[in-house]
């Protein structure tokens, strides 16, 4: 008998990968589709949606050419991306990412009247930021535009509008509710009368919470024809990206995490209870009573290849970049760098840090330069781990590794002797897509919900680095230092706005 087929559909910021797995978690096929964002003024990012789903219609139909016995599909999103909707779930302008800063002024606004950081911080268990607060988009959109006010009936997310256009319902979910700050992450499925009044959002334009893993609805006949998707294929709700990986890794206990490598950096961690840190991104976990805490780290993927473009453009590639940074020794011949290229996120929070080195002398060659960002890259990590495991009372003895940069050996080397951890990589790079078409599989009856043990986990992993500890103790010294330096400089760093 043939298996039963999941999809998973990873709709990010710029591209959107669809994956098609057998229900004991095996690729069977694939598809990618890049997505153009557009940026009408500076710090403003917006998605169209239109665009969006016809280019969501065409992978899908590309990749489900010749296959049957589909029997869920699920997404995972870029978290949030606020959708405005009217009374037939079309969009009533472009979607707004994370990366917009358009609100910052609302939300310091919002903040202030709540009585100020910390105390928005204690009741709603995120900093008061652009990315964690979209309430504060919708406020700019009341204000701003409102033509699009008037003519919106739903506020949402991104995983609202595409199962609003495979389905016909809308729903929105904790795991990305979680970034509104209109719900108390404490009480995950439940807006905040208090948080919205304060917006001045009505009621009745916020949808029902629903679990990640609700059968929102079933493939439209209409959507059946764009999409080339079955009729009556049921479709769960979905949840933010990296609540997805989180949920494919099988993140379910306390202490349980994991790195996500790329352009940006995060270890995420899971709690069983919501006890957050300000140093952390925080939300609500797929698993009921399991909340996230992500330690988000902004460039150190894009520092990489400011290095190829910018800096030693004649090296071309990560590779070569590698082999250059390999001729240097633990420790770059006592040079430092702080990796804070484009501001910083954790643990630090600021968007006016700067990037530098420390300890440039006549003898410096290329290879300790570029071995020293590798290093900064990792003490950086480090940092958010120390901070991890004294609020949490965790010892950390290993750590999965996925996404681009766990390809990188040298980096996975350092990190494990600078961590010192083991830590574990996989070849496997559909984490996200994963975890969302295992939420199908969840809607569509395949598992018998989360807690079900046939769910194929991504357990197994390819390689394991493990920490050489004469390395750790160079790198232990360095580190006081590394922890040192941002303090000493801000002042300096922020000065330097004028130019």
């Amino acid at each position: 008998m043939k298996k039963p087929l999941l999809i998973g559909i990873d709709a990010g910021t710029s591209s959107v990968k669809i994956c098609i797995f057998n229900i004991n978690g095996e690729l069977v096929r694939q598809g990618e589709v890049k997505i153009a964002f557009s940026s009408p003024r500076p710090g403003w990012i917006e998605l169209d949606l239109k665009q969006y789903w016809d280019a969501t219609c065409r992978v899908l139909r590309e990749i489900t050419t010749d296959l049957t016995g589909f029997a869920g599909l699920g997404f995972s999103v870029t978290s949030p991306t606020t959708v405005f909707l009217d009374d037939e779930g079309l969009p009533v302008r472009p979607a707004i990412p994370y990366l917009d800063i358009r609100s910052k002024e609302d939300v310091e606004e919002l903040v202030k009247y709540w009585g100020g950081e910390e105390d928005f911080q204690s009741h709603v268990g995120n900093k008061p930021i652009p990315s964690t607060y979209s309430a504060g988009i919708v406020r700019w959109i009341m204000r701003e535009e409102s033509n699009s006010w008037n003519r919106t009936k739903k506020v949402g997310f991104l995983n609202t509008f595409l199962c609003g256009q495979l389905t016909g319902e809308w729903a929105v979910d904790p795991t990305v509710a979680s970034f509104s700050g209109l719900v108390r992450l404490a009480e995950p499925f439940k807006w905040s009368d208090e948080l919205r009044e304060l917006s001045g959002i009505p009621s009745s334009k916020l949808l029902t919470i629903l679990t990640s893993y609700t059968k929102i609805g079933e493939v439209t006949p209409q959507a059946a024809k764009e999409t080339g998707l079955p009729t009556g294929l049921p479709v769960a709700l979905g949840c933010a990206d990296t609540a997805a990986a989180s949920f494919a890794l099988g993140l379910s206990q306390k202490g349980d995490c994991f790195e996500s490598a790329g352009t940006s950096d995060v270890l995420t961690f899971c709690l069983d209870r919501p006890d957050f840190n300000p140093m952390f991104l925080n939300r609500s976990h797929v698993y009921p009573g399991r909340w996230l805490a992500h330690g988000a780290m902004s460039t150190p993927g894009a520092a990489i290849e400011w290095l190829i473009t910018n800096v030693f453009p004649e090296l071309g590639t990560v590779s070569e970049l590698e082999k250059e940074a390999e001729r240097s020794e633990p420790g770059a011949r006592g040079l430092i760098f702080l990796p804070y290229l484009a501001g910083e996120r954790s643990p630090i929070f600021d968007p006016n840090a700067k990037g530098l080195w420390l300890g440039l002398r006549l003898d410096t060659r290329r290879a300790d330069i570029i071995r020293a960002v590798y290093e900064g890259i990792a003490f950086g990590l480090r940092q958010i781990l120390k901070y991890a495991e004294a609020q949490w009372d965790l010892k950390i003895k290993s750590l999965p590794c996925v996404g681009g940069a766990a390809k990188s050996q040298l980096g996975l080397k350092i990190k494990a002797d600078v961590l010192g951890l083991e830590y574990q990589t996989t070849d496997f790079q559909h984490v996200a897509a994963l975890g969302a078409a295992l939420l199908g599989g969840i809607a569509g009856g395949v598992y018998m919900g989360w807690e079900d043990p046939e769910i194929p986990y991504l357990k197994k992993f390819n390689s394991c680095f493990k920490p050489n500890f004469t390395n750790y103790k160079i790198y232990d010294q360095l580190f006081t230092i590394y922890e040192r330096l941002y303090p000493s400089t801000k002042e300096a760093m922020h000065a330097l706005n004028v130019y």
